[in-house]
């Protein structure tokens, strides 16, 4: 009886485990994970042909007019009051021209390592922890903030062969932190200040906010591109457009699913995924020393995705 017993409990408790695993979560996950990091390698395309404000600035049109279409189509386009409009634009500035914008910026100036930058952004789910710790009435986490260390950890070891200071001006690690402080905060005021308009229309307006925001800069300081058919661009664009800004969705629901910090955690997985993503499509080594770094990111994104609620069993 006593073998039985605990048998039967162990089949239970097997039972219970996957019916705790949430693999609509997972997938999302993964599926989130594989497409934010292929941005890189679809734009590193696109800023052959064109400068980076122009580029961005009509991505973003382009992706505004996109989703605006989703929204009409599928009956989703609501009226906005000025509140839930100011709201949105303030999200579209800080995601798209204040994030995008200037880390995209930095990227195309001679001598300033993608590592550097990778580096800089991925501070992201520590900046977004540590606000939810201050700012928030909420019960501080050891294993949170053990998770986030191990994951910032992880991604500075991978990227530190890639990072150099040398010969980068002042000013584009102060337009780096202004980037990541940016992200950031979009991040963490999310929740409040999308409420609940449809994420379809919220990104409409948060593109047309980002694109707006970035013809300026473009118009003043770049020259208009000379090159618009071709086909690497095309799809380049295409790319951007339809497939990176669908994810955008996925990010979003992954905010309001799983919370601000256990979302941005997952953004310590881009940069050895965008690493993969050099090699597959560029031809790009991976130092066999890198695969070091993947074992702090992945127990850190487990520590701060895991729940510390026990399990009844």
């Amino acid at each position: 009886m006593l073998v039985c017993a605990k048998g039967g409990m162990s089949m239970s408790k097997k039972a219970h485990y996957f019916k705790q695993f949430d693999y609509k979560s997972t997938l999302l996950i993964l599926i989130f994970c594989l497409t934010w990091a292929s941005a890189f390698a679809a734009a590193k395309y696109g800023l052959e042909f064109w400068p980076p404000f122009w580029f961005l600035a009509t991505r973003f049109l382009l992706t505004s007019i996109f989703f605006f279409v989703l929204c009409v189509v599928f009956g989703k386009v609501t009226k906005l009051g000025k509140q839930q409009l100011v709201n949105l634009i303030i999200l579209g500035l800080l995601n798209n021209a204040g994030y995008l914008g200037f880390a995209w910026y930095s990227l195309s100036i001679d001598g300033v390592p993608s590592g550097l930058v990778a580096t800089i952004i991925s501070a992201n789910p520590v900046l977004v922890t540590l606000a939810q710790f201050i700012l928030v009435k909420m019960a501080f986490s050891y294993r949170k903030a053990v998770g986030v260390a191990l994951g910032f950890i992880g991604v500075a070891y991978i990227l530190q062969s890639r990072v150099s200071l040398e010969g980068v001006p002042l000013y584009i690690i102060g337009l780096l932190c202004f980037a990541l402080l940016s992200f950031s905060t979009a991040t963490f005021l999310f929740s409040k200040l999308n409420g609940k308009t449809d994420f379809w229309f919220s990104l409409s307006v948060q593109n047309m906010a980002g694109a707006a925001a970035l013809y300026i800069p473009a118009l003043l300081f770049e020259d208009t591109p000379n090159v618009w058919l071709d086909l690497r661009f095309g799809f380049s664009m295409f790319y951007l457009v339809v497939v990176i800004g669908l994810s955008f969705i996925l990010w979003f629901k992954l905010i309001e699913k799983k919370g601000t910090s256990e979302a941005s955690s997952l953004h310590f997985i881009m940069p050895p995924i965008g690493l993969l993503y050099g090699w597959l499509v560029f031809g790009e080594t991976i130092p066999l020393a890198d695969y070091i770094g993947l074992i702090p990111i992945m127990v850190g994104v487990f520590l701060v995705t895991h729940s510390d609620k026990k399990r009844s069993l």
